[in-house]
C-alpha cells in the first residue's frame, strides 16, 4: 500500500534509516545475509537513491559521479555475508 502523501517521506525515510542501519552492518562485516528478492530490491533501492541524489545535484548545480556500479558493491557484501 502506498504511503498517503502527507507522511510518503516521513514514512520512507523510517524504512530508509532501516535499510542504511542493515547495509552499515553489512560493510562494518556483521553481515545479514539478503535473501534473493532482498538482493533484487536492494540493489534497485540504491539504484532508486542514486537517481534522487543525481537529479538534486543536477538541479543545484552540484557535480555528480552518475556512472558508479552499486549493484556490484551490493552483491559483493552479500556473498561476503555468512
Amino acid at each position: 500500500m502506498a504511503n498517503m502523501s502527507y507522511c510518503r517521506f516521513h514514512n520512507t525515510l523510517h524504512a530508509l534509516r532501516d535499510c542504511d542501519h542493515v547495509l552499515g552492518d553489512m560493510v562494518d562485516g556483521d553481515p545479514e545475509r539478503l535473501s534473493a528478492e532482498e538482493l533484487e530490491a536492494t540493489k534497485e533501492l540504491a539504484t532508486t537513491c542514486l537517481n534522487i541524489v543525481q537529479m538534486l545535484a543536477e538541479r543545484g548545480s552540484l557535480a555528480f559521479e552518475p556512472d558508479m556500479d552499486l549493484a556490484r558493491v551490493v552483491e559483493e557484501l552479500n556473498d561476503s555475508a555468512t
